[in-house]
């Protein structure tokens, strides 16, 4: 994992495969065509279906603010490309800094499902979070039966720790989430 800085002091990630930066509105078209699926939908609480270009323009529209402040509050969306720079996903943090914890959260485009490239890019995004940021805890939450998500956590270190039951109502259904958990190692030297 190599981290490097953009001109807008954005952290820019590479790793083997993937790109990780800030987006651009000119991903919307990509954002709105990805996230679009209505099985990104299922498995996820934010994201509306349909997902339309207006949506992926007021979610990036709250990205500079963000980014702002990334390092005091460590809240922040990187898209996922590839090295080439084709669109694939998203990943980010909503950080909590007075507790030293932060909470993961991801979706990935289905043409890219099955090669671990989300488990690559949850793997940078802890590598930053611990390393750069001294956040102690990563926190993640899965809707019951996401096995593909909960097998990316698990791969990227993070240690499930319970079911919350019916957490959430979706499509007027209650639906249980799985919490798992990251601890950063401590420091030696």
């Amino acid at each position: 994992m190599t981290l490097q800085h953009d001109g807008e002091r954005r952290p820019t990630i590479r790793t083997e495969r993937l790109l990780l930066n800030a987006f651009a509105m000119s991903d919307c078209p990509s954002v709105a065509a990805l996230a679009g699926d209505r099985r990104i939908y299922e498995m996820t609480l934010l994201i509306p279906h349909p997902y339309e270009p207006r949506h992926a323009e007021e979610w990036i529209g709250t990205h500079a603010a963000q980014w702002g402040r990334w390092r005091e509050d460590w809240s922040f969306n990187f898209a996922i490309r590839s090295t080439r720079g084709d669109l694939m996903g998203a990943i980010g943090l909503v950080g909590r800094p007075a507790h030293k914890r932060a909470e993961m959260g991801y979706w990935l485009g289905a043409p890219f499902w099955g090669y671990g490239f989300m488990t690559e890019a949850a793997r940078a995004v802890v590598g930053l979070a611990h390393r750069e940021l001294g956040i102690n805890r990563l926190e993640a939450g899965v809707f019951e039966g996401n096995t593909a998500s909960m097998n990316v956590l698990r791969k990227a270190g993070f240690h499930e720790e319970g079911v919350l039951r019916q957490r959430f109502l979706k499509d007027g259904k209650f639906v249980d989430e799985r919490m798992f958990a990251r601890i950063a190692l401590p420091r030696v030297g």
